[in-house]
């Protein structure tokens, strides 16, 4: 029974006052060493929560996306020979390495070999992984090829698909070729008689590579253009007919000349353009081969390593310029050095 804390009387249980002396009556307090039971932390379920998303998340994007289903892909289209004195080919792809090669066909004018071997992921069919269009016509005493290949696969940045390219073409027909790539390499090997009117080659990502030989006749323009890679245009004892342009350019990569000629039938104007790489040039001229070749830098070096001409870095001429057919070469570059190895003599050239 409690008491009054002032005068010790009696108190009922109810009692909110002595009713001896009037004192208010204070509750008892809870024993001392009794504690109030601990609250768990209030963010320990949201945390479990979002840990178990996370992870869900990565193994159905890593089942989605991981290359899963083996890919072997090959298709050949070919465009059957016909009495026409020109070919035009216009070949687009994104992801390729694109091989051009001349051969002699009996049958065909230009055939063209797509070839895919990787994989891909659960989302993308195996058997549509590349897709291929290709079409062609005769007009004009020309046979019309354009054809593209593109992969097909939703995400083909994480898959591993290797798509190769080549485009056997017959040298019977006057040759106009024009290929873009996004992202491969693009590389042309003529080493037999053909007759090349205008090539244009550009790709984005990767080099360009064209290698001319003796029998080879130019009587236009060749263009070699890169944005992030080489371009490199070697010419042996490839000839030229009337006045023809070779124009070689690169973003990011170097730019490469190799050029070597004991005659031509006309002049070749070269202009090779680089901005933050080196423009290298080899020349090996003899006959009645002039040669006549300046060059500008900004901020790299000018190398010079020459025989038989003249000159201090820019201009350089040859002994016999100008002579009866004539390269007239330009060099530039912006942040990247120019080497150049040129000579004129019967020594020079190799047969």
């Amino acid at each position: 029974m409690p008491y009054c804390r002032k005068c010790g009387a009696k108190l009922d249980e109810t009692a909110r006052f002595c009713p001896a002396c009037g004192t208010p009556v204070t509750a008892v307090n809870a024993a001392p060493n009794q504690t109030a039971p601990k609250r768990r932390p209030y963010y320990i379920l949201p945390v479990v929560i979002l840990i178990a998303v996370l992870v869900s998340a990565a193994v159905i994007g890593t089942l989605l996306f991981l290359p899963f289903y083996p890919v072997h892909f090959n298709q050949t289209n070919q465009v059957p020979e016909a009495d026409m004195d020109n070919l035009f080919l216009d070949f687009q792809a994104d992801v390729a390495q694109v091989n051009i090669f001349f051969e002699s066909m009996p049958s065909n004018m230009a055939v063209l070999n797509v070839t895919a071997d990787g994989n891909v992921g659960i989302l993308d069919d195996p058997n549509r992984a590349v897709n291929v269009t290709f079409s062609h016509q005769a007009t004009n005493n020309s046979v019309v090829v354009i054809a593209s290949v593109s992969q097909t696969s939703r995400w083909s940045i994480l898959h591993s698909l290797n798509v190769k390219c080549d485009v056997y073409i017959d040298p019977s027909a006057s040759l106009t070729l024009q290929v873009r790539s996004s992202v491969g390499n693009i590389v042309m090997d003529a080493d037999t008689k053909v007759t090349l009117q205008r090539i244009d080659l550009e790709t984005t990502t990767g080099n360009v590579d064209v290698h001319l030989s003796k029998g080879v006749v130019i009587t236009d323009a060749i263009t070699l253009h890169t944005t992030t890679g080489s371009a490199q245009f070697k010419m042996n004892k490839a000839d030229v007919l009337g006045n023809v342009s070779v124009n070689l350019q690169s973003t990011t990569g170097a730019v490469n000349l190799d050029l070597a000629a004991t005659n031509l039938s006309g002049n070749a104007t070269v202009n090779a353009r680089t901005t933050t790489g080196n423009v290298n040039l080899s020349m090996a001229i003899d006959g009645d081969v002039g040669a006549r070749i300046e060059s500008t830098t900004t901020v790299g070096r000018i190398t010079v390593d020459v025989q038989r001409f003249s000159g201090n870095q820019s201009p350089l001429q040859s002994s016999n310029y100008p002579a009866g057919n004539n390269f007239l070469v330009n060099l530039r570059t912006t942040t990247g050095g120019i080497n150049i190895n040129a000579a004129y003599g019967t020594s020079t050239i190799l047969n």
